[in-house]
């Protein structure tokens, strides 16, 4: 690569991740895979775990994408959020499975999901009557979620697609 960003950068890490799991991501791993030299790397991102925080604010921006995707075509903010966490239950499980194991070893680089969350449970409490249950909807889909990225549940379950429009349908009542 001739020009390589911020952006690039963390897109090469996700690979590495990918293909070789979060315990072989180095700096070094990552510089090979964008075809930058390690300084270069280092003048982007001088920590692995620097670089780790990006690779998991950028899997948060596009949930939100797709969250703001769906809220455009005239989704709730409920419908928004199941939306976005089951397209992201689509996505190659080697990455979301990769962050977990990241996050285990670094707990501090939850923060950025904990203020994500903190605020979407604001948001809750102001948009809906019942905002216990429309949080309740939400926990359910992430714990699905984890449930199919940590291989506790397969790909292809018809009790997966069940629960899902369950849930849809429960959160289309919702105001």
């Amino acid at each position: 690569m001739s020009r390589v960003d911020k952006s690039a950068i963390v897109r090469a890490a996700e690979e590495v991740v990918r293909e070789k799991g979060a315990r072989k991501l180095t700096l070094d791993a990552v510089a090979a895979q964008c075809g930058l030299s390690k300084g270069g790397l280092i003048h982007h991102f001088r920590t692995k775990q620097s670089l780790l925080k990006a690779m998991l604010e950028s899997a948060i921006a596009r949930e939100d994408a797709g969250a703001a995707a769906c809220a455009t075509a005239g989704g709730n903010l409920v419908v928004s959020r199941l939306s976005s966490i089951f397209e992201l239950m689509e996505d190659d499980e080697g990455l979301p499975r990769s962050l977990i194991a990241a996050v285990a070893e670094d707990p501090a680089l939850l923060e950025p999901v904990k203020v994500k969350e903190a605020q979407l449970r604001n948001e809750i409490s102001s948009s809906y009557n019942d905002p216990e249950l429309a949080q309740l909807l939400i926990l359910a889909a992430q714990g699905m979620f984890f449930g199919r990225v940590l291989g506790v549940m397969e790909q292809g379950d018809p009790m997966l697609d069940r629960l899902r429009e369950r849930l849809f349908t429960l959160s289309a009542d919702l105001t």
